[in-house]
């Protein structure tokens, strides 16, 4: 469940059915998860009274309503909602390896931290959202290290994401989520998350470490911050399998990477009147574009630049082809 579920499961105990505000930014998004998380932050109160734009809790637009979100000084508040809003994970990008990017990869973890705020108010809100070790004007948790902040909250689980961890993330529920702020641009950080979750556990935090894998490769899964975010909140909040959510983030560069290799690993070698091809069947394009986000398109771009024939299965299955082998 998002916050917007817990928050309409509230407002219905309370007898509430439409929510009204005075804030022209509840028309910029959805306006329940907008009110949702500004009461859960603690910046609204909810009184009775008709504010300025009204919402049934679906989201529609209504003509009148009984209560109202704002900055009151009297009035419901986050402290009768606060048992379940301690259930929400928190999502901590550490930033700790900064000094290692060029300005052009601080430039783009900077986009990426921001963006990764966008995702965090679609399923909770701002709080839940912490950056350790780099100032960025967001607003989110910020302190000078994970370390600073796991000391404060005292935590039973931690997973921190890592690419080359040997655990898997099967979509696991911990209190708290560590990602890197890693941005390799210039293919020399291999390795880096691993530094992460070492010096976190050298300075006495007990954490789990987990990759994200798409059908046991981590090739085709995104790896910007904003990505690995949204995967984990759509796995934890949304309950949804690990591979849809990777399908349902992943952008069509990042697909074609794992197309060309799943390509390479199925291509056949035949042989016609001597000569020796590359080919591959037209058919494992429809089993591959169901966890893929790819088109033909980009199907036949990957195979042509691969050096690798598409034939239709009648034809390579025809006795003028001998298969000699695979890839």
């Amino acid at each position: 469940m998002r916050l917007r579920d817990v928050f309409i499961e509230f407002l219905r105990e309370k007898g509430i059915e439409s929510i009204s505000t005075n804030s022209f930014k509840v028309l910029d998004e959805d306006p329940v998860q907008y009110i949702a998380r500004k009461f859960a932050s603690g910046e609204f109160k909810i009184a009775k009274g008709r504010g300025k734009y009204c919402f049934d809790l679906s989201g529609n637009f209504v003509d009148s309503c009984s209560h109202i979100a704002w900055r009151l000084r009297d009035g419901i508040s986050n402290t009768e909602i606060s048992e379940k809003l301690s259930d929400f994970p928190f999502v901590v990008i550490d930033c700790s390896l900064k000094h290692i990017h060029t300005e052009k990869e601080l430039l783009s973890l900077r986009k990426q931290i921001q963006k990764t705020l966008s995702v965090v108010r679609k399923y909770i809100w701002d709080d839940r959202l912490v950056v350790a070790g780099f100032d960025v004007d967001i607003s989110c948790r910020k302190y000078p290290s994970v370390e600073d902040f796991l000391s404060e909250m005292n935590f039973e689980r931690v997973v921190i994401l890592d690419p080359n961890a040997d655990g898997v993330f099967d979509g696991e529920k911990a209190e708290c989520y560590i990602i890197g702020g890693i941005v390799d641009k210039s293919g020399n950080k291999k390795g880096a998350t691993e530094k992460i979750y070492r010096r976190i556990e050298e300075n006495g935090f007990q954490v789990e470490r987990r990759k994200i894998l798409l059908r046991g490769d981590v090739v085709g899964v995104p790896d910007r911050v904003n990505h690995i975010a949204e995967i984990v909140l759509k796995c934890i909040l949304d309950g949804m399998d690990v591979e849809k959510a990777v399908y349902d983030v992943q952008n069509r560069k990042i697909a074609r990477w794992r197309l060309r290799k799943e390509i390479a690993r199925n291509a056949k070698k035949v042989e016609v009147s001597g000569k020796k091809f590359r080919v591959i069947e037209r058919s494992f394009f429809d089993g591959v574009r169901k966890w893929l986000k790819v088109n033909e398109d980009d199907f036949y771009r990957c195979a042509r630049d691969m050096g690798v024939m598409v034939l239709g299965d009648d034809f390579i299955s025809a006795k003028a082809l001998k298969v000699v082998g695979s890839l």
